[in-house]
């Protein structure tokens, strides 16, 4: 026999083996409660993966809002220095000028610092910022009270977030001014003068932002890197950072490996998944916790497709026998109840991913299931990812043909030691 013969008879046999498992699946039984519980078994696929399809799509809407949020102030790449809490930024930036693909740099001082107004008192970040910072995040669309000019005056002023500008019940005010504390990276400290440990500096506040960010908003004041490095003492070329725009993100991992071979093991060159990395790694454990428990609730309804085959093969004796007679194989009549029990599991995880997108879709669109009250969202995000969809039904097929297997092989294996 040839390949090509052999191929068309495997094709017959499969085709004989969908058709009589087909109507296998969709004829009446000769016992009622065989429909019953058959269908039973598929609403509980169609239930356990739509929600699945649901509970996975709100994850992604989290993560694509956190990730929206986090453009505010996370750039789309950072360099940084691999050791060490600053760097000079000469070499750095005149590579950035060599790679097409970078629309705009700025350079960032940021530290730790302490900040005083009227009698209130409180840790801050220092985050000191060049003029170029407005060409790389949208500030101006995150001002709440009054504007983001930085350098628009001969004096220093400086843009708070909205939480740290309600510890210290302050807004816009160029007359009284804030004091900021830095500690002494020189000299000696004089314990009868502990006074002396810091270094001090006046500005103003010319603007209150919000960026959704409680960590950024509560602890963050903005103001020019000039005023930073006198602060902090260090030269016009160091920075604890650069933050890049690009002019197509869809380049981003090819810009950041060319970043890498440029500039070496000195820098560390993060997206802002990298930037944030403990974040979206605590994200991505609790998405994988919840899928699995998920697909143990999967597991449990397609477990109910065991009592429906295997009353389905007790019904089924007579047929059995018959099809045996006409010359078929006990592993053909294996395969015919191996896919009806397959097929039940496709049935449901198909409409079941259809059922999950539909509501995932009203919620999108509606937004008809609500976070409460005092939530930063109105009601649950929703993305539906194809990736999402595909590892669902590949997931649940495949619990589904595994329990199917392992019923019909456990019954004619039992029958034939009998």
């Amino acid at each position: 026999m040839t390949i090509g013969q052999r191929l068309s008879t495997s094709v017959r046999g499969l085709r004989l083996t969908f058709f009589i498992a087909s109507r296998y699946l969709f004829s009446k039984k000769s016992r009622n409660a065989i429909n019953i519980i058959s269908s039973i078994s598929v609403l509980g696929v169609v239930v356990s993966t739509a929600a699945l399809v649901c509970v996975v799509s709100v994850f992604n809407g989290f993560v694509d809002t956190i990730e929206k949020s986090l453009a505010a102030f996370d750039p789309e790449l950072q360099i940084t220095a691999a050791r060490g809490k600053t760097f000079d930024c000469r070499e750095a930036k005149a590579l950035l000028d060599t790679i097409d693909n970078v629309e705009a740099a700025t350079c960032v001082l940021q530290d730790d610092a302490l900040i005083a107004y009227y009698d209130s008192r409180t840790p801050f970040t220092l985050k000191g910022v060049d003029s170029v910072y407005r060409r790389v995040f949208a500030v101006d669309s995150l001002m709440i009270d009054g504007q983001f000019k930085l350098y628009d005056f001969d004096f220093d002023v400086a843009a708070v977030g909205i939480g740290l500008a309600s510890k210290l019940n302050l807004g816009v005010d160029y007359v009284n001014g804030l004091t900021v504390y830095v500690p002494q990276r020189r000299g000696r400290v004089n314990l009868a003068r502990p006074d002396g440990a810091f270094k001090r500096g006046e500005l103003f506040v010319c603007g209150v932002f919000s960026s959704e960010q409680p960590e950024v908003d509560d602890n963050t004041l903005i103001v020019p890197i000039e005023f930073a490095r006198k602060m902090y003492d260090y030269d016009s070329l160091t920075v604890s950072a650069i933050d890049i725009k690009l002019h197509d993100v869809r380049r981003i991992r090819q810009t950041q490996q060319r970043l890498y071979r440029l500039l070496g093991s000195r820098y560390l060159v993060r997206d802002r998944n990298e930037q944030q990395q403990d974040y979206f790694k605590i994200i991505k454990i609790e998405r994988m916790i919840v899928f699995v428990i998920l697909l143990f609730m999967v597991f449990v309804a397609i477990c109910n497709i065991i009592g429906s085959i295997s009353m389905l093969l007790i019904d089924k004796r007579s047929d059995i026998d018959v099809v045996r007679y006409l010359g078929l194989t006990t592993a053909g009549v294996r395969r015919i109840f191996i896919v009806e029990g397959w097929l039940m599991s496709l049935i449901g995880v198909v409409v079941g991913i259809v059922v999950g997108a539909i509501v995932c879709l009203l919620q999108w669109r509606f937004g008809f299931i609500t976070m409460g009250e005092g939530a930063m969202l109105e009601s649950y995000p929703v993305l539906v990812k194809v990736s999402d969809i595909v590892a669902v039904f590949v997931t649940v097929a495949a619990i589904g043909w595994l329990t199917s297997f392992a019923t019909v092989w456990s019954f004619f294996r039992s029958n034939s030691t009998a």
